[in-house]
């Protein structure tokens, strides 16, 4: 059985769009490590007009209380799905001087500044301690392309080089409120990706969801498009899913041009059942 490592971008990502194979994992006796990409220091003199309005938003008077807040409602999360966490030191995009300082700047395609960092977040990677050959890598397909969500995949794509199984998931709640995101970021990355493969969750549906209301800072934030976040988080299980009953869906990333899957043996490997897939 292979290692699990799931890159977050940020701390509640990957428990919001994988939460339930997560837990599978956990469930099997092979527990993953929830690898929290962007989690690096809030320090006051970073926190521009831009980044003190997203903390208004989530209620936070002082910069100290980002990370304190968010990291503890990560390990409430983790432990509600009985997996492991780490916290790498990068700062998140609102965080990074003038280069992301609006809207459109921050969901745009990520500065040029920037294009040596996906390789150092795999090199990071390669360096965890729960990093082991044969392991098998998750990452966001970036939907909605958030440019953090977006370097986070190019990390991917540079461990899928050096010969690493990697998959991308689906980012939620992205495409549950904008679900023709789905579609346009695949046609970005056309020829980065394999077909879909979906993992049922029906068993730990129940668990994902708890985990995401253990994130009590950004819920009503990233779900202010619903009164009934279970209602939804559940809605699109199914919908993914169909006859296969509550699923999340990954896609397998190559690192080169080929277009394919192979995701029978890795999901084998990591013992959760394949094709029963802000």
């Amino acid at each position: 059985m292979s290692t699990s490592i799931f890159l977050s971008p940020h701390y509640d990502d990957g428990v919001l769009s994988c939460g339930g194979t997560i837990a599978s994992l956990a469930l099997a006796g092979r527990p993953p490590v929830v690898v929290t990409v962007f989690g690096g220091e809030v320090l006051e003199e970073l926190v521009g007009d831009f980044a003190h309005t997203k903390h208004a938003r989530w209620g936070f008077a002082r910069a100290d209380d980002v990370l304190e807040v968010r990291r503890r409602e990560d390990a409430t999360a983790a432990a509600i799905l009985g997996c492991r966490t780490r916290w790498l030191g990068y700062f998140d995009a609102i965080y990074r001087g003038d280069r992301y300082a609006a809207t459109a700047e921050l969901y745009g395609k990520p500065t040029s500044v920037e294009d040596g960092l996906p390789q150092l977040i795999a090199g990071e990677v390669l360096s965890l301690p729960e990093w082991e050959p044969g392991a098998t890598v998750y990452v966001p397909l970036a939907i909605g392309n958030h440019v953090d969500h977006q370097l986070t995949f190019a990390a991917g794509r540079v461990l899928a080089r050096q010969g690493v199984t990697v998959f991308a998931y689906e980012d939620c709640p992205y495409a549950i409120h904008t679900p023709s995101g789905v579609a346009e970021r695949l046609a970005q990355v056309d020829r980065q990706v394999g077909e879909q493969t979906l993992i049922a969750i029906g068993p730990t549906l129940e668990l994902r969801i708890a985990a995401i209301a253990a994130y009590t800072s950004q819920v009503p934030v990233i779900f202010r498009f619903t009164q009934d976040m279970p209602g939804a988080m559940t809605a699109h299980a199914l919908r993914t899913g169909g006859a296969l009953g509550p699923a999340e869906r990954f896609w397998r990333v190559t690192g080169d041009e080929f277009r394919g899957t192979d995701v029978q043996a890795a999901n084998n490997n990591a013992n959760v059942g394949e094709s029963d897939v802000r």
